[in-house]
């Protein structure tokens, strides 16, 4: 009964302690800290800022990715630039999935400035993360309407009119 209530406790703390893995961490945190969190899968929650589309990228021989783009992502801790992938293959372009302002919960896979983060001869010496997805809290901005002008809207003509007659000429 004893090994009952003991594997019942641990599952429970189990439990208890994955569920907070989902709870969004402080970019402060994340900043303070970048060995611990590196090669970890990441919640980050907060507002977009500065949205840049990237080139294509060509990441080995034959293989070339669009579609990627940068942003900042901003709590009320920090601010760190997030990195989304571009699609490898097929030419395909697309549009950042994320607007200037909005606010979005985001999973990302942080990689540290102390780790060796490629094949490259020494060591990165800049904080990545890169997302892997991205949910939105609150809707993408309306995009704005052109302001009224004084001018009177043109009326609408009928099909025709206006339009020279044709007249059996040529």
């Amino acid at each position: 009964m004893r090994h009952l209530l003991l594997l019942a406790t641990i599952g429970a703390v189990t439990l208890a302690g994955l569920a907070r893995a989902d709870d969004p961490v402080p970019i402060r945190e994340v900043l303070a800290d970048p060995d611990a969190y590196h090669f970890r899968m990441v919640s980050l929650q907060g507002t977009v800022r500065g949205v840049t589309p990237l080139p294509p990228y060509t990441p080995g021989p034959d293989t070339t990715c669009y579609g990627a783009y940068t942003f900042v992502l901003e709590d009320e801790t920090g601010s760190m630039e997030i990195s989304v992938l571009g699609i490898c293959g097929r030419p395909f372009m697309r549009a950042p999935e994320v607007v200037e302002g909005e606010s979005i919960l985001l999973v990302a896979q942080i990689f540290s400035s102390e780790q060796e983060l490629s094949v490259a001869k020494g060591p990165v010496k800049k904080l990545r993360a890169v997302a892997n997805s991205i949910r939105h809290l609150s809707p993408p901005a309306a995009p704005v309407e052109p302001a009224a002008t004084d001018q009177p809207e043109e009326p609408s003509r009928p099909e025709g009119e206006g339009k020279p007659e044709k007249d059996g000429g040529y």
